[in-house]
């Protein structure tokens, strides 16, 4: 009975999204890949801002129900049986509709188990879709890379028009499976990227992107490369849907690293932060300590263990502790990364004394706190659940007025590190 009425509900709010896009023209840009599509969502976004109305929700959704909710700026309640509470939020719905105040709409479609994304291809036809990246996240439910492949794949084969990032392996393995017209982006190779990279003040990185055939000159917020893809595609998507050159401009050069995702801050005793907190996989860990590399300083790596990993995870483990080699000191926070990681970084080199492991992030943190000195640069990252990282972050902040920036900092979130963690504060 509560899977049929689920199902009557979902069918119910697709008609309206389907009823919305066509009433009011809405131009859909849809993102999805194992890591960055957060990012990249918000990064789309802004630079559509200069132009457009633009409505991207925060979350990242792979329900039936959340998702549909969300492009009406509503949220899920709180008993999905009561059909007072569905009459109400349908009623609102109808409303909203009229007086839609969005022109584009860029979402997330997120994919923990197969057979998410065509939820959504249902009654959703992207005239822009992204794939950012392919990689074993989430591989506990989906058993195999070529599988999330699979699923990844159907964004870009349902939508009009494709954008690939060109620097993901195994994206363009699955680019030869589509037909003609897929563009491509990167940092430094695709239909657009970056040319002229270099880092300016306070570390961030400009160079140029090529628009309508000019050289655009932009001075990114950003101190790490793998995130300047996004800003590629942005600036891709921006001139498709008819930007001016300097609205693109503008949109790249106001954007700021997101909460938990390479965020720059400042840390005790004259030292900086990389804040890459908001979860983990290892191509994104891997990727964030290349950016941990390209910076002066002593190299600090607190890395946590990544969950949702399956088969794969003392293998992912192990590969990342080997990409973590090169750290003057590495600290774990979980049993994953304490048995994997370590053992990595080992045969890579590191010696036992730049080797710290703890179970819980308020330990690591403190132990960092006792030892840093001024120019360190510390990253941070780690899954969620026995993890969760940005409270060693917290431990570290110069300046405490910063920790609204933190990710995960409600009381819900409280709540949990306390039942989980002995020493939470």
């Amino acid at each position: 009975m509560k899977s049929k009425f689920r199902r009557l509900i979902a069918a119910a709010l697709e008609q309206r999204v389907k009823r919305l896009i066509k009433q009011k023209d809405l131009k859909v840009v849809a993102v999805t890949g194992s890591v960055g599509k957060t990012s990249t969502k918000l990064v789309i976004a802004e630079v559509l801002s200069r132009k457009y109305k633009v409505l991207a929700h925060q979350g990242n959704y792979n329900s039936e129900i959340g998702l549909p909710l969300s492009i009406f700026e509503l949220d899920t309640p709180s008993n999905l049986m009561n059909p007072i509470s569905w009459v109400r939020i349908f009623n609102t719905i109808d409303r909203k509709i009229v007086s839609y105040p969005y022109d584009v709409l860029v979402l997330e479609m997120g994919a923990d188990e197969p057979g998410d994304i065509q939820k959504f291809m249902r009654y959703i036809t992207p005239d822009i879709g992204v794939v950012t990246a392919i990689g074993p996240a989430h591989i506990e439910q989906f058993g195999s890379v070529e599988a999330i492949a699979e699923e990844k794949m159907k964004l870009a084969i349902g939508s009009k028009s494709v954008w690939l990032n060109e620097e993901n392996e195994r994206v363009m393995i699955e680019l030869k499976k589509l037909p003609g017209g897929v563009r491509t982006y990167g940092v430094d190779k695709g239909n657009i990227h970056f040319t002229d990279l270099k880092r300016g003040e306070n570390l961030q990185f400009e160079g140029k992107i090529e628009i309508e055939r000019e050289l655009l000159a932009v001075k990114t917020q950003f101190v790490a490369r793998h995130n300047l893809g996004a800003l590629a595609v942005a600036a891709g998507i921006g001139e498709e849907l008819g930007l001016e050159s300097l609205q693109i401009k503008v949109g790249l050069e106001n954007i700021k690293p997101f909460p938990g995702r390479m965020q720059v801050l400042l840390g005790v005793n004259g030292s900086v932060i990389l804040d890459d907190t908001y979860n983990s996989s290892p191509l994104a860990t891997e990727a964030a300590l290349d950016a941990l590399y390209e910076l002066p300083g002593r190299k600090i790596a607190i890395l946590g263990s990544m969950n949702e990993l399956g088969a794969m995870a003392e293998k992912a483990h192990r590969e990342v502790g080997e990409a973590a080699g090169k750290v003057d000191l590495l600290v774990t926070i979980g049993d994953l990364a304490a048995k994997f990681i370590t053992a990595g970084a080992v045969s890579e080199g590191l010696g036992g004394d730049k080797i710290k492991t703890f179970d819980s992030p308020f330990a690591a943190g403190k132990y960092v706190r006792s030892i840093i000195q001024e120019g360190d640069v510390v990253l941070a990252k780690g899954s969620q659940n026995r993890v969760f990282a940005e409270e060693a972050v917290a431990k570290l902040l110069a300046n405490p007025s910063d920790r609204p920036k933190l990710v995960r900092q409600g009381k819900k979130w409280h709540a949990i590190k306390q039942q989980q963690f002995e020493d939470a504060s």
